[in-house]
Parts: structure tokens; C-alpha cells; sequence
């Protein structure tokens, strides 16, 4: 050991440069395998911390970290090819002293970043990172609004500092020309990259360990950011396994028939829903508030055993539950396709993110043949996630932020108004459609129960900033919007549905664990709909087929929903994904498509605890998963979705 450190000492000094540049590597190394090590610690409860799986994780996360490295070592090894002759050693030292603090700035600020993620999502850098840093205001706003930035942004420059301050005296002596120095020079700009862009893959760790913890840790943040941008969505055919086109279309329709169902043609799944009107041919208003975050978890009439949502729950006893519905993904657009369009979750981006999404078949749509109005309703700015272009082009009217008088709103962060301003638009609205004589359907976003979880004081006891007070101030104005309903003469002719656009977290030591995708759904209309429950296995994307099964209202249309009751229990299914994991749920069995064209199937032991035990994937539900995404993926991109 003492001989090799002699020698890499001496092979310091005859390559200054060469020594400068490794000893960015490894400062780089060490601070990604650190942070890497305080976020296993902050999660130790839930991650593994077996041997085996730490030598994996740490061992394969040195592999990200180095790949990553030689991206990091480009703007020194380019500087670096600057020759001594055009400046002063003295200036070069000064400069190539700056870009070292310049570039511990950003590995630091990598690290908390990555850090403070971690504590939110629970997962690496992904997608949802890449959407948020698009949307750079919302972002940066939130940012203020949720963390201490005053101590934050000092201490990140305080320890790069001290860390070029150690640095310093390993910064070159000598800049010389020569061939041998630029080759090197050149290889570390131009061929590591690319090795390290053509030989590696994100997917090493996808099945690194049975925990999905570890498997988010192994990744490098730097590096997953990047892959995330480039491969955020997914075409399903080129990355999924894929059946017989005609059998899986042939199995799609099969499980699309019911009773009350009359296809137009025998080739796509445009069909006639034929429902007997059971309101003796009223139509009444339909307002879906869709409460973010809503998790079930947080309801007492869900199960939750600190209930967060004192009035929900007593409202539950006077409306129709959903005991058992599961959200599709984990995003706010992903609970807007499945309740709005009536599909399973396809790979990548939500469908509200897509080109060609305009003139589908949707909820709203459905709506419109029976002659009603339809509104999207957000608090916020609705161009966050291209919602307001989606909404506006298949038919909705918008009323986002810029709807909303200033002197009515009471307070707001980035993402939105409180939810009590918002529900006074809903109000607004509802009785300018009661004054034109129409039925109206208001789809409606809260954003409330989002960081940073503020809202209007003095309206529950709930602490600011938390996530506890947040779904108390959430439960708190859906109280208050009922009771100001009440006193409005449509009250009589009108049906509330409160649904949750995804659970408040979705982490969990599988990459999809059922209990965390659980969201509660109730549908209050009294005197129009009677109380009452179903504990039914129910996907999100069923909701608007089977609310207007329960409105009695008829519509044609493409989507893949259906009405629960007017399909057999034994077919009861639900849909989980992330952006790259499909899940199909049916009775106990889990199974999971995943984009290296692999099928995988969990026996679920425990639906509370997500408890998995691996088995054999059955030949009838691995076929019938397969079936179900690639359709939804085929009919979207051949545009068979959209209104005929």
C-alpha cells in the first residue's frame, strides 16, 4: 500500500493536470456515495440493510457515480487544454480556482437537492423532476415557500468552499503543450462520455435487490436527471412485451362487453352504453371534486386510524363509497386521464402531456350528448402540466388562476388558490348554468394539500407547513363548500363526487405497493342517489363509467372504462403504474410489466402492508395485462380514442 501511494504521489507531480482531475473524481465519488449513505439512513426503517444488499448498492453506485464523474470532469478538462502561453500561470490557477468552487457549488447542491427529493417521492431523480424543472417558476416559488433558503443556499457555498480550500493546493503548477497531455485531454472530454453513454444503463438497478429503496440509491441523482429527460415516455411496443395485435383486441372487447353494451362495428371499441335513466329523467348538475393528495390513509371512514378528515367521514354515511378504489398512477395528470378519459396508465407521460390529445373520448364528452355544460375548475395556473390546453380542447371551459378575482382571493402559494376560493368559482359557476337553464358538469382540481401546506389561518388546528394540517384545512373547505351549496337552489338537483387524484405517497420496498395507491371515492347527491357502500375492487378510470351508470344517463363512446355494476365481480380489477412499472391487480395476484419486455407476478399476502410473495405469472392474467396496455397504448397513437 505505502509503495502505491509513493507512486501515485510521484505520478501526481510528473501530471499535474492529471492529478487535479482525479482528485475531482474522487471528491466527486465520495460526496455522491455520502449522500448516498445519509439518505439509506434517513430511510433505514424501510430499506434493507442486509450486507449483501449494501455491497450492491454502494458497490453499483460507485459504477453511476464514476460513469457520471466524467461528465463532471469536462469544463476543468477543457480548461486544462487552454496553453500556458496565453496566460499567466497565476491567472490560470486563479481561474481554474474558481471553476473548482463553481463546481463544488453544484455537486454539493446536487446532494441536498437529491436529499430534499428523496424525502418527498421517496425515489431518485426522475421524471416528475425533469417536469417540475420545465416549469421553472412553480418549482423555484416552491421552493421558497418550503424550505429555509437563508440557511440553505450559505451553507452549501460554505462547505464547497472548504472543500476547494483542501483542493487548493493540488490546483497545477504548469500548464505545458503537449500531444500526450491533449490526447489524455481530449479522451476525458469526448470518448469517457460517450463509453459511459453507449455501456451503461439505468436498468442495472431496476432488479438490483428485492428492496426498491436500495434500488433508488444505487442510482446517481446527476445521472438519473439526465436519463429521465431523454426517455420519459416510452413507447410501448418497443420497450414492453406485446401480444398478437387481433388477440389482444379480440380479449380487449371481450372484457369490455356487458349487458347494457352494443358495439358500433366489429373492429374497435366504439360502442353504445345504454343505462336506464334511474333519476325518472332529471339530469342533475355533476360536480367530481378531485382533492389532491388525498390519500386513504388520512380518512377514518377509509380505515385511517388518526383521522385527518373528521368531516368526510361523517359525510361518507351519507353518501355511496368506494371502499376499495385504487389511483392509476402517482401524479395529479395521471388521476385527471383516468377519471377524464377512462384508460389504463400507458408508459411515459400522461396522455395530458401528449401531442394529438385533443376531440377524445371523455367523461366530459360523455356528458355533452346528454346536453350539459362542462367546466375544468383549477385554482391554480392551468398551463402547469398543459392541463388547460388538454381540458380546452376536448370541449372544456376554463376557469383557472387568471379567472379569479385578486380581492377574493385569501391566500395562495405557487400552485394555487386556498381551496375555499376555488370552490367559490365552483359555486359561481354553478349558478350561472342554473340561470342559462342547463345541466352543468364541473370537473374540479384542488391544490390545497400540496407543499408547501399552507393555508388561511384560523380555519382548523392544524400547524402550518405540515401535511397534517393541510388535509385538515382540505377536509375543512370541503365542509364549507357543502354548506354554502345548501343554500342554492340547485342543492336539490345536484351530485358531488370526492375522489383523490393519487395517494400523498407512494414509496414502498416493492416498486408497486397496492396499499399505497388506495385513494377514497364517495358520491353525496341526497335525495337522488342512496347512500350506501361497495367493497369491490374499483380502478379510478371506472369512476365516470359507473357514476353515469348510477345517473342513468346513455352515451357512446372509445374508452376502456366500464360501469362495476354491470360487470361480474370475478372480473374486478385495478390498474397501479409509475411511469416505467404497469401493474394489473385481479383477485390476489399482482402482475407487473416492465420495460426490459419483462412479466413479473407477486401473490399479494397483505393489501395493508403491500406483503408480496413471487410466483409464476398465470398465463390468463399475464396475457390479459399485456392485452389491456398495449390497447390503451395502440388505440391512443392510432387515434381510435378520439370521438367518432
Amino acid at each position: 500500500m505505502q509503495c502505491l501511494m509513493e507512486r501515485l504521489s510521484r505520478w501526481r507531480k510528473e501530471n499535474p493536470s492529471g492529478g487535479y482531475l482525479l482528485l475531482l473524481l474522487v471528491t466527486w465519488c465520495a460526496v455522491q456515495s455520502l449522500t448516498r449513505l445519509v439518505m439509506l439512513l434517513s430511510s433505514a426503517g424501510v430499506a434493507s440493510l442486509g450486507p449483501i444488499d449494501l455491497v450492491k448498492v454502494f458497490g453499483l453506485g460507485l459504477v453511476y457515480d464514476v460513469g457520471a464523474g466524467f461528465f463532471f470532469l469536462f469544463l476543468p478538462a477543457l480548461y486544462l487544454l487552454v496553453p500556458q502561453h496565453f496566460l499567466s500561470v497565476r491567472i490560470h490557477r486563479w481561474g481554474l480556482a474558481a471553476l473548482t468552487l463553481f463546481l463544488n457549488v453544484f455537486q454539493i447542491f446536487c446532494a441536498v437537492a437529491l436529499y430534499l427529493y428523496w424525502q418527498e417521492f421517496h425515489t431518485n431523480f426522475n421524471f416528475i423532476a425533469v417536469d417540475y424543472l420545465v416549469y421553472t417558476q412553480e418549482m423555484l416559488q416552491q421552493i421558497v415557500q418550503s424550505f429555509p433558503l437563508g440557511i440553505i443556499l450559505p451553507a452549501i457555498f460554505a462547505v464547497a468552499a472548504v472543500i476547494t480550500w483542501g483542493q487548493a493546493h493540488f490546483l497545477p503548477t504548469s500548464f505545458p503543450w503537449s500531444g500526450r497531455r491533449t490526447l489524455a485531454l481530449l479522451c476525458i472530454l469526448f470518448v469517457l462520455p460517450a463509453a459511459v453513454v453507449r455501456g451503461t444503463s439505468s436498468d442495472w438497478r431496476t432488479h438490483l435487490t428485492e428492496n426498491r429503496y436500495n434500488n433508488e440509491l444505487a442510482g446517481n441523482g446527476p445521472y438519473e436527471f439526465v436519463h429521465a429527460f431523454f426517455a420519459n415516455e416510452l413507447d410501448y411496443r418497443t420497450f414492453y412485451q406485446t401480444a398478437d395485435s387481433t388477440a389482444a383486441h379480440d380479449r380487449l372487447r371481450q372484457m369490455l362487453a356487458a349487458p347494457n353494451v352494443t358495439f358500433a362495428d366489429g373492429e374497435t371499441t366504439l360502442r353504445d352504453v345504454r343505462n336506464e335513466n334511474a333519476l325518472t329523467g332529471r339530469k342533475p348538475n355533476v360536480v367530481i371534486i378531485t382533492v389532491e393528495s388525498l390519500s386513504a390513509s388520512f380518512c377514518g371512514a377509509f380505515g385511517a386510524e388518526d383521522s385527518l378528515t373528521p368531516y368526510l367521514d361523517e359525510l361518507t354515511k351519507e353518501s355511496f363509497a368506494f371502499y376499495n378504489m385504487y389511483a392509476t398512477g402517482t401524479r395529479t395528470v395521471r388521476g385527471l386521464e383516468a377519471i377524464t378519459l377512462a384508460v389504463p396508465p400507458t408508459p411515459g407521460q400522461s396522455i395530458l402531456r401528449r401531442p394529438n390529445n385533443e376531440d377524445l373520448s371523455s367523461l366530459g364528452e360523455a356528458f355533452r350528448q346528454n346536453g350539459y355544460a362542462r367546466d375544468f375548475l383549477y385554482g391554480g395556473y392551468g398551463y402547469f402540466d398543459n392541463m388547460n390546453a388538454f381540458f380546452e380542447s376536448n370541449g372544456y371551459t376554463i376557469k383557472d388562476r387568471t379567472s379569479i378575482p385578486s380581492e377574493e382571493v385569501i391566500q395562495e402559494t405557487v400552485w394555487g388558490v386556498a381551496d375555499e376560493t376555488l370552490f367559490t368559482q365552483v359555486l359561481r359557476s354553478l349558478d350561472e348554468h342554473a340561470a342559462a337553464g342547463e345541466p352543468a358538469f364541473e370537473m374540479v382540481m384542488t391544490t390545497s394539500n400540496h407543499r408547501p401546506f399552507t393555508f388561511p389561518e384560523d380555519r382548523v388546528d392544524g400547524a402550518q407547513g405540515t401535511r397534517e394540517g393541510a388535509v385538515l384545512y382540505t377536509d375543512w373547505a370541503i365542509h364549507d363548500f357543502l354548506e354554502r351549496a345548501k343554500q342554492q337552489p340547485w342543492f336539490d338537483n345536484t351530485v358531488f363526487v370526492i375522489v383523490a387524484d393519487h395517494q400523498a405517497g407512494v414509496a414502498g420496498k416493492t416498486a408497486l405497493p397496492v396499499d399505497k395507491y388506495r385513494i377514497p371515492c364517495i358520491v353525496y347527491a341526497p335525495g337522488l342517489i342512496q347512500p350506501g357502500s361497495t367493497d369491490r375492487l374499483v380502478s379510478q378510470m371506472d369512476l365516470g363509467p359507473t357514476l353515469l351508470g348510477m345517473l342513468g344517463l346513455s352515451y357512446r363512446t372509445s374508452w376502456l372504462g366500464r360501469d362495476i355494476f354491470e360487470t361480474p365481480e370475478s372480473e374486478d380489477r385495478a390498474f397501479i403504474s409509475t411511469y416505467q412499472s404497469l401493474g394489473l391487480v385481479k383477485g390476489d395476484d399482482l402482475v407487473v410489466l416492465t420495460p426490459d419486455e419483462a412479466v413479473a407476478a407477486s401473490r399479494i399476502d397483505d393489501w395493508e402492508t403491500s406483503d408480496y410473495t413471487k410466483e409464476e405469472v398465470p398465463t390468463d392474467l399475464g396475457e390479459e395485462a399485456v392485452s389491456w396496455y398495449q390497447e390503451a397504448s395502440d388505440l391512443f397513437k392510432s387515434g381510435l380514442l378520439k370521438n367518432r
